[in-house]
């Protein structure tokens, strides 16, 4: 994958699940965690089961804006060896596997710069990543990356928040070439009994700031169909992780296609 290939393949999925009336369903799961294969097996169920996109969360040492559920399969991941290499080995496994819907990877900055500028983005792009979200970097902060990552046929999702200025905002909507990514509450990530106080109107006031220029997606806090479908009128995509996560911890991979495919109906707006 080359070029633009990676954030054009994201960008067409979120248009492929609007041509069907619905919001895209994008599924993240941490490499390593529980174990490798249990990953690869579990990725492989949530494409299998509904997932328009899915992300591969790689694990850190200090994950300042994970909750309980994906700081502890980190620390998982992290203790058995898991890391970007990881990362890579599933991406693989599910490429060869034949899923050929978009794979996105979620690090923060340190393990991609520890492989060298432009090395770890390359590594991912050829193991068949199509994007990556680094929820440390500021849309703007790191141009050279930011330039890298589109050398090497990757996307980027930047992230915005409620407390995001109008200024971040507008910088994240031009550098993202995946999606935005909007985290409609204040903390860290974490399955909640109801949807964040405000969020349908965050989000239909970024949509409106995104005037059609990328794809707008909703995540952290998510964990039940009712859920996904209140955000669903709002947003282009839901982004569903903590609740993955504890269901493959509690259940296996096969509780996360049961997952995907409970909250995959959710996202019909009609």
């Amino acid at each position: 994958m080359t070029g633009t290939d990676g954030a054009a393949r994201v960008r067409a999925a979120f248009t492929s699940a609007a041509d069907a009336d619905r919001a895209a369903f994008v599924a993240y799961l941490m490499a390593g965690f529980p174990t490798e294969a249990d990953a690869i097996e579990a990725g492989s169920a949530a494409l299998r089961c509904g997932a328009d996109l899915l992300e591969i969360g790689v694990p850190f040492s200090d994950p300042m804006a994970d909750g309980p559920a994906i700081a502890e399969a980190g620390r998982v991941a992290l203790a058995a060896g898991g890391g970007v290499e990881s990362a890579l080995r599933i991406l693989r496994a599910l490429r060869s596997g034949g899923h050929g819907q978009p794979i996105l990877v979620m690090s923060y900055l340190n393990p991609l710069l520890a492989l060298g500028e432009g090395v770890g983005l390359r590594q991912l792009a050829d193991a068949g990543a199509d994007g990556l979200i680094v929820p440390d970097l500021p849309a703007g902060e790191m141009p050279q990356f930011e330039r890298a990552a589109a050398a090497s046929g990757l996307g980027l999702s930047f992230l915005v928040a409620p407390n995001t200025s109008a200024a971040r905002l507008e910088a994240a909507i031009e550098a993202s070439t995946g999606f935005l990514y909007v985290v409609p509450l204040f903390g860290v990530t974490g399955a909640r009994e109801r949807v964040a106080a405000g969020a349908v109107e965050l989000l239909g006031r970024i949509h409106v700031a995104a005037a059609g220029r990328v794809p707008v997606a909703a995540g952290f806090g998510l964990s039940s169909a009712e859920q996904v479908h209140e955000l669903a009128g709002a947003a282009d995509g839901v982004i569903i992780g903590s609740a993955l996560v504890a269901a493959l911890r509690d259940g296996g991979p096969d509780a996360v296609g049961s997952m995907v495919q409970r909250l995959t109906a959710g996202t019909k707006r009609s």
